[in-house]
């Protein structure tokens, strides 16, 4: 994979997100260990990405000031940095990313 395709960061909301891998959906767990794969076979790669622990156990900062998070429904349940050839790629890959009850946002990367 060449370092010059363009880098997506694709946002996986949920409406519900689990406190821990045992508490997710045996479903998209098992879909995620495939996921790899499945991007690479397109022609992409993911670089980066991460889980997040549920909105309650983060600290918002706002105005320098410290209070919780508390998002509206569905919340913010993880991400991916992928490299792909375009933003149509980019969409398809984020068709592939497994969710139970949300969906993805595929977003370009500044650079």
């Amino acid at each position: 994979m060449s370092a010059s395709l363009p880098q997506f960061m694709l946002l996986i909301y949920e409406r519900e997100v689990p406190a821990s891998a045992a508490a997710a959906s045996p479903t998209v767990l098992e879909a995620h260990l495939h996921l790899r794969r499945q991007i690479a076979e397109t022609g992409g790669q993911i670089v980066s990405g991460h889980a997040l622990r549920p909105p309650s156990t983060g600290v918002a900062i706002r105005d320098n000031a410290l209070g919780e998070v508390s998002p509206p429904a569905p919340a913010l349940a993880g991400y991916f940095i992928v490299e792909a050839s375009d933003l149509d790629h980019a969409v398809w890959i984020g068709r592939m990313v497994p969710v139970d009850d949300g969906w993805v946002e595929v977003r370009p990367i500044l650079t």
